[in-house]
């Protein structure tokens, strides 16, 4: 094993491919109810989903035994650029798939559960500063549990408004490199 980075060089050579970088990312999938594919460039922020297992205690003479226990896969979040254009008003895309679960007046549903259409995928990937894929998380069967508010106000100038749409899905999919190592 090799022992601890002590000086400079050896740290600036750790990072020969110029490190990962926030802003080298891209987010696309599928609205359902019809909503069709979102453009990633109005994806304004995201993350890469939490992988998370659970722990089992078992008390075993005295101490806690911790054993390995089930995989959570908690919501996730990620921040949308408002629009009004054609093509890219997501946000009444990301409404109109929210209300088919429920909806807001009659506290139904209008859609078939089992309609491939209304449980989607969604793709988190991650690039070099040459723009190659380098990780990929697919989420799989996702559905909007919140189309986040909309901030106006009049103090603000020189920005676009967003909003952020949060994910329930039911597992993930890590996906190999694309792109050599």
């Amino acid at each position: 094993m090799a022992g601890p980075i002590m000086d400079v060089g050896s740290f600036k050579a750790a990072f020969k491919d110029g490190g990962t970088r926030p802003n080298r990312f891209i987010i696309d999938g599928e609205i359902g109810a019809g909503g069709g594919a979102v453009n990633s460039v109005m994806v304004k922020a995201g993350s890469m989903p939490p992988s998370t297992l659970g722990i089992i205690q078992v008390p075993f003479r005295g101490r806690v035994v911790k054993i390995p226990g089930d995989r959570a896969y908690p919501e996730w979040t990620f921040t949308v650029l408002d629009s009004f254009a054609e093509g890219n008003n997501f946000r009444r895309k990301f409404e109109t798939w929210n209300e088919a679960f429920n909806t807001h007046v009659d506290n139904i549903t209008t859609l078939d559960l089992t309609d491939e259409d209304m449980f989607t995928q969604w793709t988190v990937r991650q690039l070099d500063l040459n723009g190659d894929v380098k990780r990929t998380v697919s989420l799989h069967n996702c559905w909007p549990i919140e189309v986040a508010a909309l901030d106006l106000t009049y103090d603000s100038a020189d920005t676009l408004v967003e909003y952020t749409v949060t994910l329930a899905y039911d597992c993930i999919t890590l996906e190999p490199n694309t792109s050599p190592a």
